[in-house]
């Protein structure tokens, strides 16, 4: 379940020129009202290709979703002018060229981390070190580009307020500001740490909708932490 007003964004801003943290503002067309403004306070960064930047988003065509789906008079009733919680993936799904050996090493490093922590039996960390090794290969040998996410702009963050929001965009619709922070100065334990909040915002929502769903019951309406995913 998530929140998906693309459709409804006129314009705004998101900067992670302070490293850890994402702030700015966003106006959302409402049916038969006023623009619905809002501000953002999260923590965390974007995605390596965007990270350190601000970016400047616009849709020349905005409408409401409420009206394709039915929900009321708007799809942003009930949605918080103020959006404090974590970053989720935020990329503008730009490539960082090729995919080299530099790249392999460095995703190959913190792939080995994260199995490292993890509990799973010797026998299958190999197997899937080895599998990742390949598929890296794979890439390298092919000349694939390297997205850091994927291909086109998806900003996704989770509100204390309105849980998980999604917005997938053109690659038109976003402008970047800004030269993004090298790669290199993420040391590998921050950028595995940066990968582990996201995961770990993602639980938390999900945990979150779990509790909601199971005092809910039986009732019809289970929208309290978000939209209906479409």
């Amino acid at each position: 379940m998530a929140w998906r007003p693309y459709e409804n964004l006129i314009d705004g801003e998101l900067d992670n020129r302070t490293p850890g943290q994402v702030t700015g503002w966003m106006r959302f067309h409402r049916r038969n009202a006023t623009p619905f403004r809002v501000a953002f306070n999260l923590t965390g960064d974007f995605h390596d290709d965007i990270r350190g930047t601000l970016i400047r988003l616009h849709n020349p065509t905005p409408s409401d979703r409420a009206d394709t789906f039915g929900r009321g008079k708007t799809y942003m009733e009930g949605f918080s002018r103020i959006q404090a919680g974590d970053v989720g993936d935020i990329t503008a799904g730009r490539s960082l060229g090729p995919w080299s050996q530099t790249i392999a090493e460095r995703l190959s490093h913190e792939h080995d981390t994260a199995l490292e922590a993890s509990q799973l039996p010797k026998s299958e960390r190999e197997k899937r070190r080895r599998e990742f090794a390949e598929e890296c290969r794979q890439h390298i040998e092919a000349g694939d580009p390297y997205y850091p996410y994927v291909e086109y702009p998806y900003i996704e963050w989770y509100s204390s307020a309105n849980g998980r929001v999604v917005l997938e965009l053109d690659q038109n619709q976003v402008e970047v500001v800004g030269e993004r922070h090298s790669i290199e100065e993420q040391a590998p334990q921050e950028r595995l740490a940066a990968r582990r909040g996201r995961e770990q915002a993602m639980v938390t929502f999900l945990g979150s909708v779990a509790q909601e769903l199971a005092k809910s019951g039986n009732e019809d309406d289970h929208s309290t932490f978000g939209r209906v995913a479409s």
